[in-house]
């Protein structure tokens, strides 16, 4: 056998997994986030390789949103990208028959069987949290003032208890249990309806319902306030918001068609908050419903940036 003929033959039967470390981590540094997951998938070597790629995505600030859709039934997740209008179909257990309370810069907050924690899709990063007692706390939403690795977190999670009480639950980092505000409804003589988005601002948290009522709670002196959002106003010594919201962004695109879905889809969505080129914008949970006459199959959305996040081993919130 000629030297030429051995060489081609040794390299054509050479596998892409005994590529050199150095040659994968520069094929990875250059890939974008959903091939980045193919990637690492590959084997351990390819998925060693993508460290330093995976810190990249991490520290980006890309704003465009993607849409995860999933259902209580099985393990089976799509990943919808509006940007390149493809579905991906991945399989994530911590979605099954769970709920999303809240979604901020890639991280997600989960509740799942009375078990409450941080999670990110793409990198399964996964912080638990102590449990709450109610076991069922949705219709509802929740907020965190920072990423649930830094040490100033703050979390809280707010929903209805009846038609008169208003319950929040804060838990601060490093804290093992959390603590329970009530707001009464009927004694301060107001009205609100299910949380449709939430949000932080120099420890103020502010939760919207779907009648342009907006509910804060300040951390410093555990107080509660309630306001009429207006969308003009004269009067200088009227505050003004300090992020922008929209409504309904699901049922007024094209998503529902895009990703293939038919008419017998009802959809419950949880928005997320994310910072555009001025100012954080939220975008409100929906419920979109299946056309009349049909069998219901039921889903749930999240919006959601596509951010990969690493933690060290026997990461925890304590």
């Amino acid at each position: 056998m000629e030297e030429e003929e051995y060489i081609e033959r040794r390299i054509s039967s050479r596998a892409w997994c005994d590529l050199h470390s150095e040659l994968l981590g520069e094929i990875a540094n250059n890939l974008g986030l959903f091939d980045l997951l193919g990637f690492r998938g590959v084997c351990k070597d390819w998925r060693s390789a993508s460290f330093t790629a995976s810190a990249i995505i991490e520290s980006a600030r890309d704003t465009n949103l993607c849409f995860l859709l999933h259902n209580d039934r099985d393990e089976k997740t799509i990943l919808f990208n509006p940007t390149t209008n493809k579905n991906y179909t991945i399989n994530i257990p911590e979605l099954k028959g769970a709920t999303c309370l809240a979604s901020t810069q890639g991280w997600l907050l989960i509740s799942q069987k009375g078990n409450i924690f941080f999670f990110c899709p793409f990198s399964r990063a996964k912080i638990d949290l102590p449990p709450l007692q109610e076991s069922e706390i949705t219709p509802g939403a929740a907020v965190f003032t920072s990423p649930p690795s830094s040490i100033d977190c703050v979390t809280t999670i707010i929903y209805k208890k009846n038609d008169h009480i208003v319950e929040l639950n804060v838990l601060e980092r490093g804290v093992s249990m959390w603590t329970k505000y009530e707001y009464d409804l009927k004694f301060n003589q107001r009205s609100f309806g299910d949380v449709k988005c939430a949000t932080s601002h120099k420890e103020c948290f502010y939760f919207l319902d779907d009648y342009k009522r907006l509910l804060t709670f300040t951390l410093e002196d555990k107080s509660f306030e309630m306001y009429t959002i207006v969308d003009t106003c004269k009067d200088p010594n009227v505050d003004c918001l300090p992020f922008k919201y929209k409504e309904k962004c699901f049922s007024r695109s094209n998503l529902k068609s895009q990703m293939n879905l038919g008419d017998d889809v009802t959809i419950s969505t949880c928005g997320a908050s994310y910072f555009g080129s001025y100012s954080e914008i939220l975008i409100k949970n929906e419920n979109i419903e299946a056309s009349e006459g049909t069998e219901a199959q039921h889903f749930k959305g999240i919006w959601i940036q596509p951010r990969f996040f690493q933690l060290p081993p026997n990461y925890s919130w304590s």
